[in-house]
């Protein structure tokens, strides 16, 4: 964000992501990232709004903690505000509700924090959260984000869209949200060039690993099973789904303005020890001086894949 809270941008957006340390024994460490809105109220007081998710790792798979069936996977809704002590030093609280998926429920939130706004509209802050639900779900982390005036996100057409062809490269972190739930991490490369000044169109591929085995349990021979190994009970086959691909993709990015983007993306994720299925993958993200940051949601037609839910970031260099 722009470091004083001037009120001659009333509006900023942006998005952040953050790590830091459970506090129970039952977690060890959470990883999580965010989008938000601030408006400026004066020239000490912004109020926020922001949406996100965050996952908190477990310690040794709830050993000694039998009570905790799942991961806690959640996805905390705040509002609050931030008071400016001097032109880029800041205190701020957040209240909010935290909807975690399985056994955990909805939460009431509530998060401090301090943190210290740049010029250049990076955010740099430590905060705590406390997800109420549960003793065990609460944490300290720290926090970067980045922030821009929401007036140069207004749709109008691009002004410097290149007319040749691009690299791009990029790292991914995410979830698994379906299957044996996991962290899944790669990367990618792509190409891409602009049809119009505000839509793009690309080709991509890519490599991503899967931490944790994930399998479904089908009836049939289990000699012809491709992937198989063994039987469940009932007479079932087991087939697990590929720890590794490679997604190969084609797909299009619109832009509104210079910097926001929504993109849809298919093509085939090639699986090295399992089965390859189709790939569907929306994505939504911020292009700044070449650096790319967004969410992606990757879709697998086969019951096997486990979806998934990325953080990218890509450097796109000059043509």
């Amino acid at each position: 964000m722009v470091a004083t809270a001037s009120a001659q941008s009333s509006w900023k957006v942006g998005f952040g992501v953050n790590s830091g340390l459970a506090t129970d024994e039952a977690f060890q460490y959470t990883q999580g990232g965010d989008i938000h809105a601030e408006k400026t109220f004066s020239d000490r007081v912004t109020g926020t709004l922001s949406a996100g998710f965050t996952h908190f790792f477990e310690k040794d798979h709830f050993r000694g903690f039998s009570q905790y069936g799942s991961p806690y996977n959640v996805i905390p809704v705040k509002a609050g505000i931030k008071y400016f002590a001097s032109k880029q030093f800041y205190l701020g609280g957040e209240l909010g509700a935290g909807f975690a998926f399985e056994q955990w429920g909805t939460s009431f939130l509530w998060s401090p924090s301090v943190g210290f706004a740049f010029n250049n509209g990076l955010d740099l802050s430590l905060r705590y959260e406390d997800f109420t639900k549960s003793p065990a779900t609460k944490a300290a982390s720290l926090r970067l984000g980045y922030n821009i005036d929401a007036r140069k996100l207004a749709f109008h057409a691009k002004n410097d869209a290149p007319t040749g062809w691009q690299l791009e490269t990029g790292l991914l972190y995410g979830r698994a949200l379906t299957g044996k739930r996991g962290d899944v991490s790669g990367f990618e490369v792509s190409l891409s060039k602009h049809l119009t000044r505000n839509l793009e169109a690309l080709v991509t591929a890519g490599y991503m690993h899967y931490s944790t085995k994930s399998y479904g349990y089908y009836w049939g021979d289990i000699n012809n099973a491709g992937g198989s190994i063994g039987y469940a009970p009932n007479g079932m086959a087991i087939r697990y789904a590929a720890r590794d691909i490679i997604p190969i993709r084609a797909g299009i990015r619109a832009y509104a303005g210079n910097h926001l983007y929504a993109g849809a993306e298919a093509g085939a994720a090639i699986g090295i020890n399992g089965p390859t299925t189709v790939v569907l993958a929306p994505s939504l993200g911020l292009n700044f001086n070449r650096i790319n940051v967004g969410v992606r949601y990757d879709y697998f037609k086969s019951d096997y894949q486990p979806n998934t839910l990325s953080l990218k970031m890509g450097y796109k260099f000059k043509p």
